[in-house]
């Protein structure tokens, strides 16, 4: 009986050992992978996003558009505590950039100020407003065009039931 139980444990040890009890975290997608400085002068990283569900939203403070979408976007923001918001404010002085964060009262979520464009290119974003969808699992889905408050709040539930 011994050699019995000495096999069936031993057979047990090797399939836990292969059913990987240990867990690896995908890399952040190529497009987190930067650093930058909030519009308070503070450092982010773009790899702090990785594993949440995450809004970026590109904007620049003399675009019309973005004025417009401004206070919808803090409201759907404010509404969903589950997801990560960043807005990337470009093409702009950073004075500029605070003063429209002031207007609009953005400052429920982190801005950063992307004076020389490079994060929005690394997500292929050339004109504003533009939205990054970036789901828990790593994918990244680039909206170049403005949202309504319902087609908003409809990607931003869609990645937090991914």
């Amino acid at each position: 009986m011994p050699r019995r139980l000495t096999t069936w444990l031993a057979a047990a040890a090797l399939l836990l050992a292969g059913c990987g009890w240990s867990h690896t975290t995908a890399p952040a997608p190529v497009q987190l992978q930067f650093s930058a400085k909030t519009l308070a002068g503070q450092p982010f990283s773009g790899e702090s996003l990785r594993g949440k569900p995450s809004v970026l939203w590109f904007w620049a403070p003399w675009c019309p558009q973005c004025q417009q979408e401004a206070s919808t976007v803090a409201k759907v923001a404010a509404a969903n505590p589950a997801v990560t918001f960043v807005g990337v404010a470009g093409h702009d002085r950073i004075p500029a950039m605070q003063a429209f964060v002031d207007k609009y009262r953005l400052g429920g979520f982190t801005q950063l100020a992307d004076t020389d464009g490079t994060i929005w290119a690394r997500f292929g974003v050339t004109h504003q407003p533009a939205y990054a969808f970036v789901s828990s699992h790593g994918s990244v889905d680039v909206v170049k065009s403005s949202l309504r408050e319902s087609q908003l709040s409809e990607r931003v539930h869609a990645l937090v039931t991914q």
